[in-house]
């Protein structure tokens, strides 16, 4: 029997996507929730109360801070700003390849969403990275997939290589054209 090495399943947590979206400026918490949906809506959906409850958390943890917006006729707002811990999360995060094929689907294109709205610098040196850490992953499957007796499992080998074999190519396709372009913010 092979053994199991990577599963495919990831968690995208949304600690990473709202202190992302402080990083493009201060803002109260419904302007937040429209910019997820304008700039990340095709790529990550969150409720608006869960953006909320990430935010909060966020703030006991030290990560940003809010204060409190006067409006006239109506209730004060929270606006929220980014801390100097908030920020350094956010940039260790957004560098970092991911480590399986699903969370290609919603992190990568995430952390690749953001180097372009909020024109961070090398995103070649992530996008290398994930090529890297893709084609270890293929090359780990070929060697099972030899040794693999069922031939159903052996379909499934083929799958999650050709999987990883397309997203290094669309990644190679992905960088010079993209962020040549000026994003849209």
């Amino acid at each position: 029997m092979v053994k199991r090495k990577r599963t495919g399943f990831g968690t995208y947590p949304l600690r990473y996507l709202a202190l992302g979206l402080l990083m493009g400026g201060s803002a109260h918490g419904y302007q937040l929730d429209q910019t997820l949906g304008e700039v990340f809506g095709m790529i990550w959906k969150a409720g608006q109360t869960k953006l909320y409850v990430t935010l909060s958390s966020l703030e006991k943890e030290g990560l940003l801070r809010t204060e409190m917006e006067r409006q006239e006729n109506r209730p004060d707002r929270k606006v929220y700003h980014l801390t100097q811990d908030g920020r350094r999360e956010f940039q260790e995060w957004v560098t970092k390849p991911v480590n399986s094929l699903r969370a290609a689907r919603v992190e990568l294109l995430a952390k690749l969403r953001f180097y372009h709205w909020l024109k961070l610098p090398d995103v070649e040196k992530l996008i290398q990275a994930q090529g890297e850490i893709y084609q270890m992953m293929i090359n780990e499957w070929q060697e099972d997939q030899v040794r693999e007796d069922d031939p159903f499992l052996r379909q499934v080998y083929d799958f999650r290589i050709n999987q990883a074999q397309f997203i290094i190519k669309w990644l190679g396709g992905f960088q010079g054209e993209i962020y040549a372009e000026e994003p849209d913010r």
